[in-house]
């Protein structure tokens, strides 16, 4: 019996690189007959929807580290579909203006050190990997002997602990992640973490429900393991979004159309 293209729900975590991402995955399907309906949350909202049924795919998980514990939660319900790019990671960043010393998180406990940074550390959601690794780093680090401490939080004070640094010119510890636009925009450091405790490189996995893709056309699983992204194409979509003003969909058209990519 022929397959043929049907109505898909995709689930998609509500951070800027992941929409930019989620909208190149729906135009590729749609290119392939499919109608989309995008549904966007926080990760656990975007995971349990696939989880319950309420999705088909999900925009995305990042494997075998940085979201392996949400995955381990859908074991039996999700498998992976295609992988989307590579070399996503979490790290802590500081301002590249503060002395070369500082070059790993340990570093960080040196008092003479720990003296130029306010003591929170601005974190996001606790639903988000980079919190609460970054809550496992200040332990494993000693920080916590130093004084330092993650406050979980949202976007506009997470990213208001850089730009007021950045105003006034003063260390700041900010936990981020690639592929991010951010990483762009300021002068900043990677730290170094010996101890691997924010987890190594990551692929992005598009994630189906289990079943899907014996009931998805041969040439839709083909167009989606073919897509090509890269973490440079992820993170200038998201720029483009995030700083030229370009929907999700805008930014995705135009990478499409760079890439001439063809889903067949």
């Amino acid at each position: 019996m022929s397959q043929t293209p049907g109505a898909l729900r995709l689930s998609c975590i509500d951070e800027s690189f992941y929409r930019a991402t989620a909208a190149v995955v729906a135009a590729v399907l749609e290119r392939c007959g499919h109608a989309v309906t995008v549904i966007d949350g926080s990760h656990t909202e975007a995971y349990e929807a696939l989880g319950r049924g309420d999705a088909d795919l999900c925009v995305a998980f990042w494997l075998p580290e940085g979201h392996a514990a949400a995955w381990a939660k859908l074991s039996g319900r999700a498998v992976e579909l295609a992988t989307l790019y590579e070399g996503a990671r979490f790290f802590w960043a500081v301002p590249a203006s503060l002395p070369d010393a500082i070059q790993q998180i340990g570093d960080l406990a040196d008092p003479a050190h720990a003296a130029l940074f306010p003591k929170v550390i601005r974190g996001l959601s606790m639903d988000a990997t980079i919190t609460t690794a970054s809550i496992t780093a200040v332990r494993e680090y000693g920080l916590d002997k130093a004084g330092f401490r993650v406050e979980p939080g949202d976007f506009p004070a997470w990213k208001a602990s850089l730009e007021e640094a950045e105003r006034d010119r003063r260390g700041v510890i900010l936990p981020l992640w690639q592929p991010y636009h951010l990483n762009a925009l300021y002068r900043l450091r990677r730290l170094d973490d010996p101890r691997g405790v924010l987890g190594g490189i990551n692929r992005v996995a598009l994630a189906a429900a289990v079943g899907l893709p014996q009931r998805l056309p041969p040439q839709t699983i083909a167009a989606l393991r073919h897509i090509g992204l890269t973490l440079e194409a992820v993170s200038e979509m998201d720029a483009a979004i995030c700083v030229g003003g370009k929907t999700p969909e805008q930014a995705a058209a135009n990478w499409l159309k760079s890439q001439d990519v063809n889903p067949t």
